[in-house]
């Protein structure tokens, strides 16, 4: 008999190998992003960043709700030990996948000059065909990933991403150096890094996971059918309202009122917000938090759904209160250390957008329990706040530029969490929100105002100022560590998930009770 895949023993290897992959690929990738800047025009990287914006387009635009399908049923086909139904999923799902995505990838080549001038892209229609191939590999890429997630091979699939981020931080050194890169040589660059991934996820996932007993012909039954199809249809449009919903249309309303370069400053900011929220553990630990969740047994949903809903809330807000605090404190000085000074006219936009992902922390946690309770028509309803999105782009873009599309996103993100949230509410239960907040507000509001005092009296270099900054940050974050913005459950899930060897450590920063 086959040991079972959804247990503790299993979820603590994949937490060990996800953090040791993810702390490789969270240097690389920041580290890539300081030599594109400095590498590329302003102009390059805004129709670089503005055509990365076409990837959510085909992606939600006759998604089929594919992955969102694979998320949700391959962790219960494994969980029963039909590795048989778990292969035909992924077959289809990367069939289906790859067929849609060529198609609206053609689409696009033919209605090109009618669109593209809209945008200022007219004289980039063969640089998207290019790009196109790079369109189909990444999405492959990603559905291999999340299918030996479901079997919880994560050093696969989170190590893809570890390849990924090497391959493409050595191109781009290389590019620097010799001086080209130009849009073109980013995109082959892109390529490439995404190539490497794809052939060790196919490797992996024919050598691990097309096992004999997963090989042969399935047949699902009717009901199944009729259940995978209904909860695909309600993400296909579920999708298609998330890219409404969230900045990747921002570029399309910054394009069209006001120039590529101000795309490029706007998705600047925004990849640098999006590096913080990805150390989220709802994000970090996404491919294994997802299956485990899926699998909790319908009768402990009552007792363990609102405990780990709670644990990851309070998990996400340790890492973005201080995130929030110091950009808020050194948004000037840090554009001007690392970027060279590259965009540092609209450095405000940081701490900005940093404000709304704080807000939206809710988003991954809330979803689960959508997700789990199947209620995808809630999901569905909830993007019916893209409308005010569109509506909010047309009116506060021409009004306040970047700002307006910053404040306009971010609104809407958080109306549509909300909404979310009310129809799970029962279980979506933050049990310890009081104390949480309170402690945050007061020890990082407490810590912004301290180094405003110091960048007032001590009037030093940027390099000085945020190192003195660091000085204040680290005892106030060994402080929140200890505070009640982390309960009692939170440390008893911290002690269980816990290696033995690292517990004294975990006890000696604050996490676990002494």
């Amino acid at each position: 008999m086959d040991a079972p895949i959804y247990t503790g023993g299993r979820a603590r290897r994949s937490l060990i190998d996800t953090v040791a992959f993810r702390l490789v690929s969270q240097i690389t990738t920041p580290l890539a992003l300081v030599v594109q800047v400095r590498g590329m025009t302003e102009k390059d990287f805004g129709v670089y960043s503005l055509l990365y914006t076409f990837i959510p387009v085909i992606g939600t635009l006759l998604s089929l709700g594919l992955e969102q399908v694979m998320q949700r049923y391959q962790p219960e086909y494994l969980r029963a030990g039909n590795k048989k139904g778990a292969a035909w999923l992924m077959r289809w799902i990367a069939l289906g996948r790859l067929s849609t995505n060529i198609l609206l990838v053609c689409v696009v080549l033919l209605g090109w000059n009618l669109v593209a001038p809209l945008f200022k892209l007219t004289p980039y229609r063969g640089t998207f065909a290019l790009f196109s191939l790079l369109i189909l590999i990444q999405f492959q890429s990603r559905i291999l990933q999340l299918a030996l997630a479901s079997h919880m091979m994560h050093r696969y699939s989170v190590g893809s991403t570890t390849v990924l981020s090497v391959v493409k931080l050595i191109t781009y050194g290389a590019l620097y150096l010799t001086h080209r890169f130009t849009i073109e040589a980013a995109i082959l660059s892109d390529m490439l890094s995404y190539a490497f991934a794809y052939v060790m996820l196919r490797y992996i996932y024919n050598k691990r996971c097309l096992i004999p007993e997963a090989r042969g012909h399935y047949v699902p039954t009717p009901d199944e059918r009729k259940r995978l199809f209904k909860y695909g249809l309600y993400n296909n449009f579920n999708d298609a309202g998330v890219f409404l919903l969230y900045s990747t249309v921002d570029n399309f309303f910054i394009a069209a009122y006001l120039d590529t370069v101000s795309v490029g400053i706007y998705s600047f900011y925004s990849r640098l917000r999006q590096m913080v929220v990805n150390f989220l553990p709802a994000k970090q630990f996404e491919n294994i938090i997802q299956p485990m969740f899926y699998a909790i047994p319908p009768d402990q949903a009552d007792r363990n759904v609102p405990r780990y809903f709670s644990f990851l809330m309070n998990m996400n807000f340790l890492m973005m209160w201080p995130a929030l605090a110091f950009e808020a404190a050194y948004h000037h000085e840090i554009v001007q250390l690392i970027f060279h000074g590259k965009f540092m006219e609209r450095s405000w936009l940081l701490p900005v957008v940093m404000a709304f992902a704080t807000l939206n922390v809710i988003a991954d946690p809330v979803s689960l329990v959508a997700q789990y309770e199947e209620k995808a028509h809630v999901l569905l309803l909830s993007k019916l706040f893209a409308a005010y999105n569109v509506l909010a782009m047309f009116l506060l873009v021409p009004l306040l530029g970047i700002y307006g599309a910053a404040i306009a996103a971010g609104t809407a993100q958080t109306a549509k969490n909300l909404f979310v949230w009310w129809y799970v509410r029962d279980r979506a239960r933050w049990t310890n929100a009081r104390a949480s907040i309170l402690s945050s507000v007061g020890i990082w509001g407490g810590a912004v105002g301290l180094c405003y005092l110091l960048k007032t009296f001590v009037p030093v270099s940027a390099l000085l100022q945020v190192a003195m900054g660091l000085v204040v940050f680290v005892p106030a974050a060994l402080l929140y560590i200890r505070s009640p913005a982390l309960s009692t459950s939170d440390r008893e899930i911290l002690k269980m998930v816990t290696p033995g060897k690292a517990t004294g450590l975990m006890k000696r920063v604050g996490f676990l009770p002494a």
